[in-house]
């Protein structure tokens, strides 16, 4: 028999908390959907949900107090938010219609489960739900926008904002007069370029992170050619844009890149952008360098420290719709698409051996591990598969799945136990 109202807004709570992961993401992508604006890259949307999980966990414990309206506090990683939104030219707006959006599909959710739980005093429970986060939503979005606003006046105020509404103007066509941009920016938009994302370790302090942004940069320029001073944008306090102008025969040199940050222990990473001319190489260097910071937020831990457009064009361009390459990865590995240890050392083999031009002694060479080895690996890794080398068109296909698979890891693989 149901209690009172009382106790069934604590029911609703409850089983709201127990569903809360997938709550959190079917709300997440609802205002993400319905705000265009708040559908960014993967270490935004991260913080979305990092925001979108604190808001949910603390009106939950609003509604079933009769804590005061001054006694809400918007969560910190809620504010965080709203300031990175600030930094990155995101209208105050969006953020708001996100907040009235998942304000109301919070409601819907809470408003059925009362009604299924709650018999009698599901309309007492209903307009308790919906006078006390009517109050905890005004509260706090009033706060996120005071933070919103305050960082948008010092971010704006300082050169790095400065820097960042010309080049956001260089990246959309709207600067008339090219000359002006080179002397505001100091950066010449002649020549080749070549563009870096980097970002800190999420452990690193706000205060931290620039100085450790700063020394990358320093870090960089002899590695690009001793390059004249390089164009450094923030785009929020734990990320850098960098553009380098270089030689156009430049040859980016990888290994010699992760060699100089790890000689220094510096907690970043480098999604790095391919060489190319004038400001329209500017801008798609800069969408090369962003296509390759998505494939390393996708890999994760597993990513190397640095990455090049270069070493991960073509997955690039696949990744695009991760639940369509999952499925392309499935179809093209069958079996060796779980992801487990036994697969990993059959999928390596096969992909450098496919890489060596079909070599048994150059993949041996590469992997550091007996010619048999590899001879044995790769016909096991075939027999799962089911893949015959006569179909050339299913070659190409297998090659990239491998790459998609090294890449990408499970973020494109079927779960598994290590075996």
């Amino acid at each position: 028999m149901a209690g009172s109202s009382d106790e069934v807004v604590r029911r609703v709570a409850a089983e709201m908390l127990l569903n809360r992961d997938q709550l959190i993401s079917d709300l997440s992508a609802d205002m993400r959907a319905q705000v265009e604006a708040l559908d960014l890259d993967t270490r935004m949307r991260g913080l979305f949900e990092a925001g979108t999980t604190d808001n949910l966990l603390a009106v939950l414990e609003f509604v079933q107090t009769d804590a005061a309206e001054h006694d809400v506090q918007a969560p910190a990683r809620a504010l965080m938010y709203a300031r990175a939104l600030a930094q990155r030219d995101v209208p105050l707006s969006a953020l708001i219609r996100g907040y009235r959006i998942g304000h109301a599909g919070f409601l819907d959710i809470a408003m059925r489960y009362a009604v299924e739980l709650g018999g009698y005093d599901s309309a007492a429970a209903i307009i308790r739900l919906v006078n006390r986060t009517a109050v905890y939503i005004d509260r706090v979005c009033e706060q996120v926008a005071i933070a919103y606003e305050q960082e948008r006046d010092r971010w704006m105020g300082s050169r790095s904002g400065l820097r960042q509404e010309w080049v956001a103007r260089l990246l959309d066509g709207s600067v008339a007069d090219v000359a002006q941009a080179e002397q505001v920016l100091h950066y010449s938009l002649a020549g080749s370029h070549v563009a870096v994302n980097v970002w800190t370790d999420p452990e690193i302090s706000p205060q931290v992170a620039m100085g450790v942004l700063d020394t990358v940069r320093g870090t960089l320029i002899p590695l690009f050619d001793n390059a004249r001073r390089p164009l450094m944008v923030p785009t929020d306090e734990r990320e850098i844009r960098l553009w380098f102008s270089i030689p156009r025969e430049f040859a980016i040199d990888v290994t010699a890149i992760e060699r100089a940050i790890s000689a220094v222990s510096l907690p970043v990473r480098l999604a790095i952008g391919g060489c190319d001319a004038g400001i329209a190489g500017f801008r798609r260097s800069l969408r090369q360098a962003d296509q390759v910071r998505e494939i390393v937020f996708l890999a994760g831990d597993s990513a190397p420290r640095v990455v090049a457009y270069d070493q991960v064009a073509a997955i690039a361009l696949l990744a695009g719709n991760v639940e369509a390459l999952r499925e392309y990865v499935a179809d093209c590995l069958g079996e060796l698409a779980t992801d487990n240890q036994r697969n990993l050392w059959l999928r390596d083999t096969l992909r450098v051996f496919l890489a060596n031009n079909r070599s048994y002694a150059a993949a041996a060479q590469e992997l550091a591990v007996h010619r048999n080895t590899i001879q044995y690996r790769v016909q096991q890794a075939l027999d799962l598969i089911g893949h015959f080398f006569h179909d050339h068109d299913g070659t190409l296909h297998l090659h990239l799945a491998l790459q998609a698979a090294h890449w990408l890891g499970p973020a494109v693989l079927r779960p598994g136990t290590s075996r």
